[in-house]
């Protein structure tokens, strides 16, 4: 898959139309690590979204650049990792009248929720340290779901 294969957009009943690079996700301080979501609850695992939502909602934008990227590189290498897909939703603006989100795969899938129900999605950009180059460019991982949603390059809120 070409970099430019590994973008996914989010447009639609949109104000804007979003692209998301998910191989910058590693470097966001929403990020999730999957691994050790797996082992707890599915409530925790919703805290944990939340949490992350939260700490991101509290610090506001910084107009100053002071750029605090600390990572585990083993952990990088080691652990899958997924992002929040509600901040991106709200980044695009969704129109008053939009009421679901369709997941299209470049498998030519697709998968529609209503949009009350994403906002506790999680999209999965990495597995055991890897881009999801075979079966992306990212996962949707909806709430109380067994599998995740594969292949998905474009979010189109309806």
């Amino acid at each position: 898959m070409s970099q430019q294969e590994m973008i996914v957009k989010v447009s639609g009943k949109t104000k804007f139309t979003i692209t998301l690079d998910p191989g910058s996700f590693i470097f966001d301080s929403r990020r999730i690590n999957l691994d050790l979501d797996e082992q707890e609850p599915a409530v925790s695992r919703k805290n944990s979204s939340a949490e992350a939502w939260d700490r991101h909602r509290s610090g506001g934008m910084k107009v100053r650049n002071e750029n605090e990227v600390r990572v585990n590189r083993e952990e990088l290498k080691t652990n899958s990792f997924g992002i929040p897909l509600l901040p991106f939703l709200e980044n695009a603006s969704p129109n008053e009248d939009a009421r679901s989100v369709v997941f299209k795969g470049a498998n030519g899938t697709s998968a529609e929720f209503p949009l009350g129900e994403v906002k506790e999605a999680i999209l999965k950009f990495s597995d055991k340290g890897q881009p999801l180059k075979e079966t992306g460019p990212v996962h949707v991982i909806m709430p109380g779901s067994e599998s995740p949603i594969t292949h998905v390059e474009q979010i189109q809120v309806t």
